[in-house]
């Protein structure tokens, strides 16, 4: 009695992972199972040869584990040095915009009296406009040719923005040496950065991934401290000067603790537009959840220092800087906290709450702090959700182009980036310096927000 043949495969076998959908990792690669064609991708190598039963007949090919499954993931070892050499680099030149608050003030005092606060906000938001058009170029390239080449770039572009800085003498020379050099430093480098702890963890993902991006708020913090103190003792340009050194020391150092892991890439051109991704609605949920919490990420950072000295009037300027650390500093340990709670809760459950005990924070807290210890207080409660960006994106859509779609994602805080703070700064001017609105502005595009990002909740759950 003749066989019956045992039907073909399909052509990409699929499976079940933790993702949202029905897909399968190959070479790092996540492969729906609706995918009729995979580009660049090597699928030979994931799937072992045709073999035959006793009887002759052919059995279907079985997939082999990626390399990145995760029992083969170190969870720790090298992949501590690793995370350690990402958290230098993110709080050194990450934290420095974070500290811009501390300069806006000092402009304002010192060196650009008549300067409107609009426009010196909008020079304090500079870099992270810049930001995100570099990052989403910065991704694409180094998920071709590789992380280590592009990071000693930003390196380098650090020290001479701060180099160019100490010298600048007019405020179009500070657009430049504060504004877009900065920017295009950590542009570069945070997609990559952000990416580095996936390659080394699973389990820990999001604990490792919040220490990484916790350094910029704890780089933020420090500098505040020094930056306040050195411009009181040293002036402007030596402070400068004193922060071009000590990156000139540390990010060489970092730079040797980094290590990529995994399979070579099979990209073989750069896609630089991903039709996809744009025709998937949770990619959307995701992309206006980052444009519109982003509205009201930055008005704390920019304009902190300036709302203490306005409910203060007599502080002293060192007094005056405290609640801008303080900030940084609670945003390290909260985004810490975020990451390890990811871990036993679910990426995105720790995603879409810290945003919104990020919006409550404003909306209520910091909205009703008029003394110095409730200002203090109110801010200990500022997280920032981009310590979960790069592990919410990895859960959604795979690794294999983790830092491409990291900074694809960045795309949409640059309206935010560019807008959030003057719009803050543009409601408190025409409503006679009334900190209520625009505390409440701040706190109201991170609810629209959440909403925007329930979709991806209820494609989850569903």
């Amino acid at each position: 009695m003749e066989k019956e043949p045992v039907g073909l495969p399909p052509p990409y076998p699929t499976s079940q992972p933790d993702s949202r959908r029905s897909s399968i990792t190959v070479n790092d690669v996540t492969v729906g199972s609706g995918v009729e064609k995979v580009e660049d991708i090597e699928i030979a190598k994931s799937v072992s040869p045709p073999v035959s039963d006793e009887h002759g007949v052919d059995v279907p090919p079985t997939v082999k584990n990626s390399p990145l499954e995760e029992e083969e993931f170190p969870e720790g070892s090298r992949g501590w040095l690793v995370v350690l050499g990402a958290f230098i680099y993110a709080a050194v030149v990450l934290g420095w915009p974070l500290a811009w608050g501390v300069f806006q003030s000092y402009y304002k005092s010192h060196v650009f009296p008549n300067t409107s606060d609009t426009t010196l906000s909008l020079l304090g938001t500079l870099p992270n406009m810049v930001i995100t058009f570099t990052a989403f170029i910065s991704g694409k390239l180094g998920d071709r040719y590789g992380y280590k080449p592009f990071i000693a770039v930003g390196s380098v572009i650090a020290v001479i923005g701060l180099l160019t800085a100490a010298f600048s003498t007019q405020l179009w020379h500070f657009f430049i040496t504060q504004g877009v050099f900065p920017g295009l430093a950590s542009g570069i480098m945070f997609p990559l950065i952000a990416s580095y702890p996936s390659m080394w963890f699973k389990k820990k993902r999001a604990l490792t991934s919040g220490i990484v991006v916790a350094g910029s708020s704890f780089g933020g913090g420090v500098t505040s401290i020094i930056v306040r103190a050195l411009l009181t003792r040293l002036g402007l340009r030596k402070t400068l000067l004193v922060y071009a050194g000590i990156n000139a020391v540390l990010l060489p150092a970092a730079f040797f603790l980094l290590k990529s892991r995994g399979p070579a890439r099979h990209i073989v051109k750069i896609q630089w537009v991903d039709r996809n991704a744009f025709g998937d609605l949770v990619f959307w949920s995701l992309a206006l959840c980052m444009l519109f919490t982003d509205f009201g990420y930055l008005p704390p950072v920019v304009f902190l220092t300036t709302y203490t000295n306005d409910k203060i009037p007599n502080i002293s300027a060192q007094r005056s800087v405290a609640p801008t650390a303080v900030m940084n500093f609670s945003s390290a340990i909260g985004r810490t906290v975020v990451g390890l709670t990811a871990d036993r809760i679910g990426v995105t459950n720790a995603f879409i709450g810290s945003i919104f005990l990020s919006a409550i924070a404003q909306l209520v807290v910091w909205n009703l702090a008029e003394s110095y210890a409730a200002i203090m207080a109110s801010l200990k409660l500022t997280l920032r959700l981009q310590s979960l960006l790069a592990p919410v994106t990895a859960q959604l859509f795979g690794t294999s182009k983790l830092a491409t779609l990291t900074g694809l994602f960045m795309m949409f805080n640059l309206p935010g980036h560019l807008a959030g703070p003057p719009l803050a700064g543009a409601i408190l001017s025409a409503t006679n310096r009334n900190w209520h609105a625009a505390v409440s502005y701040a706190g109201a595009v991170q609810v629209v927000g959440v909403c925007a990002f329930l979709y991806v909740v209820a494609e989850l759950v569903g």
